[in-house]
């Protein structure tokens, strides 16, 4: 009879509660005067993924309180370019996010230098191809920097606004690209 421990559950998933961003392993949280930054970094794994996705949502309720839809949106694209980092870079990688006036700053380094190219989501294959159309959507144009010597880093600015007196949301900039031109 062969006894098969349960796969491992992150405290997010087990609580249904958000965790301190420090909680997650290789994670740092400051906040320097005006500025909230959090960074972790990130192995190859897709159970790093939901780690990271945790983290930043504690990050985000403790930076952005009550704003439930702008959370999402963060958790969005942080999956999306964490995801991305780890199914295509098959490597290491780091994320940091700072919270700005009018805006979250993401950042997510990997170690491959090939940037990240958009492609027509085939929903009847399943195969994705949605993840940076999606970004694109909430954030406007990803910058992409090639760090020196190797891998590049994927820059995101999502609009969300630190006072409770500008609860409502920015309009996202248009999408740096659009694969499928509409009819008129």
């Amino acid at each position: 009879m062969s006894t098969t421990a349960p796969a491992p559950v992150s405290a997010c998933a087990r609580a249904r509660t958000p965790v301190e961003p420090r909680t997650t392993p290789g994670t740092r949280f400051s906040r320097e005067v005006g500025v909230q930054h959090w960074e972790a970094a990130f192995d190859a794994s897709l159970e790093a993924v939901a780690d990271i996705r945790c983290a930043a949502r504690a990050f985000f309720e403790q930076v952005r309180p009550g704003r439930a839809g702008e959370e999402d949106d963060l958790v969005l694209v942080v999956s999306e370019l964490v995801t991305n980092a780890v199914r295509h870079t098959h490597g290491p990688g780091t994320i940091s996010v700072t919270a700005l006036d009018d805006e979250l700053d993401i950042a997510v380094s990997d170690t491959s230098r090939t940037p990240p190219l958009p492609r027509l989501p085939d929903p009847q294959a399943g195969t994705g191809g949605l993840g940076l159309h999606l970004v694109a959507a909430l954030c406007g144009i990803l910058q992409v920097t090639l760090d020196p010597g190797a891998g590049k880093t994927v820059h995101a600015h999502l609009p969300c606004r630190r006072h409770p007196a500008a609860d409502r949301r920015c309009a996202p900039q248009p999408p740096a690209f659009n694969p499928r031109p509409r009819a008129r």
